[in-house]
């Protein structure tokens, strides 16, 4: 990976090679997804969460070795740097402008994203001990809502519609995605540190 290439285009390439593409989950989803796993305060490992990249009912397989080793490089590529940047508390190197048209209204891909995100956190969702009332529950609650919003924007009922309304405009939530979801991460490194 070159010093002009963001930890997340190797995997993005892949996914557009025809065998990738039938058979894994979208490749918005899956970065929302890894985005969330690592995030975990304990590290899992790539065959714990690798198949759940893969279409559902389906487990991964490649046509060729090489193939495989760089699907998994660049996965771990994606995760590391998540990891790396949840652990400095700064903002996510993400694809972000993927995710608004030019009528500021999320994309199917900045939905994707929201989508494999909340997937990705209910998976380690009991790793994570949120002291009632502390930040990162504070910060997980905002996470969930916007990107519900994200996920979701006509809402499922006219409750979460009300809602959504009071919540900012989704390129106003884009645009803060990167930073919220690096501090949440960050707190949610730190929650089992803090009894």
């Amino acid at each position: 990976m070159n010093k002009q290439t963001s930890p997340y285009q190797a995997l993005v390439a892949l996914c557009e090679i025809a065998e990738i593409k039938k058979n894994a989950l979208d490749v918005d989803q899956m970065l929302g997804f890894i985005c969330a796993i690592s995030a975990s305060p304990t590290q899992l490992d790539l065959q714990d969460w690798l198949p759940c990249l893969w279409a559902e009912g389906l487990m991964p397989s490649f046509s060729n070795e090489q193939l495989a080793v760089e699907f998994a490089t660049a996965c771990m590529q994606f995760y590391d740097a998540c990891l790396t940047g949840y652990q400095q508390s700064i903002a996510l190197v993400l694809p972000t402008q993927r995710w608004i048209n030019e009528s500021l209204e999320i994309t199917e891909q900045g939905s994707r994203f929201a989508s494999g995100y909340l997937s990705g956190f209910q998976s380690i969702e009991q790793n994570i001990e949120i002291v009632k009332e502390g930040t990162l529950e504070q910060l997980l609650q905002t996470a969930t809502l916007l990107l519900s919003k994200i996920t979701n924007p006509s809402g499922d009922n006219l409750e979460m519609l009300t809602l959504f309304n009071q919540l900012p405009e989704v390129d106003e939530i884009v645009s803060s995605l990167p930073l919220l979801l690096g501090t949440l991460g960050h707190f949610s490194l730190q929650a089992n540190y803090h009894d």
